[in-house]
């Protein structure tokens, strides 16, 4: 297994400059996602790290060889794309030799990795098939194949689940992700699908306008975001804009619009004197008129199958809210909704506001 490390990365075309001096360091067997919004700089990064375009500045390392100026070719990587890539007058078995055969591989080891390999992602029946006879699911296994079977010390995966449909990328977020538990690979994953960041990775690295802007484990990034921004991107993030009236080392006292105060534990709040926290709408509880912290009106129900979401015209502004399927509260009743402070998560004060 083996350990890479981005240090400093700029990659400029022209005048514009599409990674701002990133750095990052991901650890021998660990599934990382590069998550963020068209145009963030994830796929561009990936590519710097595959060969596909020269950093402008900064490094590469794979374990501690610094690989920056290396050709595709000798930087030991299987790659993944969107588009599977497969040769179309080729068999599956034959797309999966051909990487081995180009390396040199002696006959009898090929047959026996290109069978090892077609074993592993469940299409040993396929092997005399032509990609165009599969499924656009099998197809995606077999590039994941082919990229295995020449035993990488990196697996790179750019977007390889945005032609599939919906059913199907489910299925297959599970099958990659314990395919990558199974061979104990290094993997770099690009998406801009945030559920597929959620589920699959050990780490996620939530990316905008060529920086990182937060680097951590899912429920970290879901629960503390780092900041508005990444809480929203994220998921759905109810933010309440709350004046701070008192402060110690416990924590902080917020003023609710009823008048009655919320403790919360925080850091010291913005140089406004207010606050900003953010509550998931599975994070907030309806409740009977009158009860909870804040009161509100339902605006909107829709029914999503395993839950209710409920848009709220709250006393602090527009709330959505996840319920259970066993409540029942129709569009234009008056509620309570219910804040846990201790699920509560400040945001943190934009770098240079804060005095």
């Amino acid at each position: 297994m083996t350990e890479v490390s981005l240090r400093s990365l700029v990659k400029s075309y022209g005048r514009s400059t599409a990674l701002k001096g990133i750095s990052l360091n991901i650890g021998q067997g660990e599934f990382v996602s590069l998550l963020g919004p068209s145009g963030c700089g994830k796929s561009t990064t990936l590519k710097c790290i595959a060969g596909f375009e020269e950093v402008t500045e900064g490094k590469i390392f794979f374990d501690n060889t610094d690989i920056s100026r290396k050709l595709p070719e000798d930087r030991d990587i299987g790659m993944v794309f969107q588009s599977y890539a497969l040769f179309p007058h080729m068999t599956v078995a034959q797309n999966l030799a051909f990487g081995l055969q180009m390396r040199r591989v002696p006959k009898a080891e090929i047959a026996t990795r290109v069978a090892r390999a077609m074993d592993m992602v469940q299409l040993t029946q396929y092997a005399e098939r032509f990609p165009k006879a599969l499924s656009g699911g099998q197809q995606q296994r077999v590039a994941l194949a082919r990229a295995l079977v020449i035993e990488p010390a990196i697996l790179l995966l750019d977007e390889p689940l945005a032609n599939l449909d919906a059913k199907l990328r489910d299925e297959m977020r599970g099958f990659i992700r314990d395919l990558q538990k199974r061979v104990g690979i290094t993997t770099i994953y690009v998406t801009h699908d945030q559920g597929e960041a959620m589920t699959m990775s050990d780490r996620v690295v939530v990316m905008f306008d060529g920086e990182i802007a937060q680097a951590a484990p899912p429920e970290e990034v879901y629960n503390h975001p780092a900041s508005e921004r990444v809480a929203r991107f994220v998921g759905n993030a109810n933010i309440l804009d709350l004046p701070v009236t008192a402060k110690d080392a416990a924590g902080s006292d917020l003023a609710l619009p009823d008048g009655n105060r919320l403790r919360i534990d925080s850091p010291a709040p913005w140089a406004n004197g207010r606050l900003r926290v953010m509550a998931r709408p599975e994070q907030i509880g309806l409740t009977d008129p009158g009860a909870g912290h804040l009161g509100g009106q339902i605006a909107k129900r829709y029914f999503s199958g395993g839950h209710v979401e409920y848009h709220v015209d709250s006393d602090c502004g527009p709330l959505i809210v996840l319920g259970p399927t066993t409540q029942t509260v129709t569009e234009g009743a008056n509620v309570g909704l219910a804040l846990d402070p201790a699920r509560l998560w400040p945001i943190p004060e934009p770098k240079g506001k804060a005095q």
